[in-house]
């Protein structure tokens, strides 16, 4: 009768590791800094064929900053209609008496925008340190549509896409 050979296992030890591990994930969430994103006032360069003449002014950009005092608009550019002069607005629409942002006087402003420049649909939001979150969503409402001045059981879109310029705090 023959013998076997008895083969030894070996198990490898992980609790060291995962203990290493779990440690250098307390000291990275200690020392991370949390996400602030900044916009910088460029744009991107427009691609062409060589000799091609390419109009980058031709977009009208929309922004507005959420302040303790209220709202300011912010529009410029070229509007759809290239025999129209070019669009400079820069209007403040100051808080009700009751401390509330006016969310339809805004809507408004912007409805006089999108009549020059329907093609656009982003709209860059600019919180200030200190608003609320529910300002915010107010403001991102405001711009996204409207009741329609023909049917107000239908809605508008105004700038259907908010872009925010820092995160929320």
């Amino acid at each position: 009768m023959k013998r076997r050979k008895m083969v030894a296992t070996e198990e490898l030890n992980l609790a060291p590791l995962i203990d290493i591990l779990s440690n250098m994930l307390f000291f990275l969430m200690t020392t991370v800094s949390f996400l602030t994103l900044k916009t910088l006032n460029a744009s991107v360069p427009a691609m062409a064929k060589p000799g091609e003449k390419v109009d980058t002014l031709d977009q009208v950009n929309v922004s507005v900053e959420v302040l303790p005092e209220g709202f300011v608009l912010k529009a410029s550019g070229q509007p759809d209609d290239k025999s129209a002069r070019r669009l400079e607005l820069s209007k403040t629409i100051p808080r009700r008496s009751s401390g509330e942002l006016d969310a339809k006087e805004l809507t408004e402003e912007l409805w006089e925008v999108k009549k020059v420049a329907s093609s656009q649909k982003t709209v860059m939001i600019f919180p200030a340190d200190g608003i609320l979150f529910q300002d915010i969503v107010a403001t991102m409402d405001a711009t996204r549509d409207m009741a329609s001045l023909v049917d107000p059981t239908k809605r508008v879109l105004l700038f259907p896409r908010p872009v925010l310029s820092e995160l929320v705090k």
